[in-house]
């Protein structure tokens, strides 16, 4: 009995460290930039500089800057963004730039080898990037795909890997985009 209970105790435990991802933002843009997460500021990133977040859960919400004309003039938010949706257990991730709007490129990278179509790179750098959404997805389904299920087809991307970690990367052509 004391084995048993050892043990279910250590899956327990581990369990939420089999979910939990790491998300690193790099900015390469030339200059700096305002990250924004949950509509929240988390500071300003210089050329060149990283910020890890975990802890975010199985639904981090959007990252992206407030920088380069992230708002329209009616104060509409109008930013390249990276999202994620892991609840239960669908691993999406994927990309959102307004449609003729992007203020920056942006490019997701999970740290899994690509297979088969899944764990790819999503890049989005010119505002007809078929890459990205142009409006956030909903994911209305409460049972996931079935484990079988080929790859999804961009913009939407999968990585089912569970506590597969992502880099997100502003600019990684390490310019601004064109003006939209």
């Amino acid at each position: 009995m004391f084995t048993k209970l050892s043990t279910l105790t250590a899956l327990f435990a581990a369990a939420p460290a089999a979910l939990a991802q790491t998300y690193t933002v790099t900015n390469n843009c030339p200059g700096p930039i305002e990250l924004m997460l949950r509509n929240n500021s988390e500071g300003i990133l210089q050329h060149g500089d990283s910020v890890v977040k975990d802890g975010l859960g199985t639904s981090a919400g959007f990252f992206y800057t407030s920088t380069n004309g992230a708002y329209n003039d009616q104060g509409h938010l109008v930013a390249s963004r990276a999202g994620f949706y892991f609840e239960p257990n669908y691993w999406y991730y994927y990309l959102v730039r307004s449609e003729g709007h992007l203020n920056t490129g942006i490019s997701i990278t999970p740290d899994q080898p690509e297979h088969d179509g899944f764990c790819a790179v999503a890049r989005c750098d010119d505002i007809d990037c078929p890459t990205a959404f142009p409006t956030p997805p909903t994911f209305g389904s409460p049972v996931p795909p079935p484990a079988t299920n080929p790859a999804p087809k961009p913009p939407l991307y999968q990585c089912k890997v569970p506590g597969a970690n992502f880099l997100i990367t502003f600019c990684p052509s390490g310019e601004w985009p064109a003006s939209s």
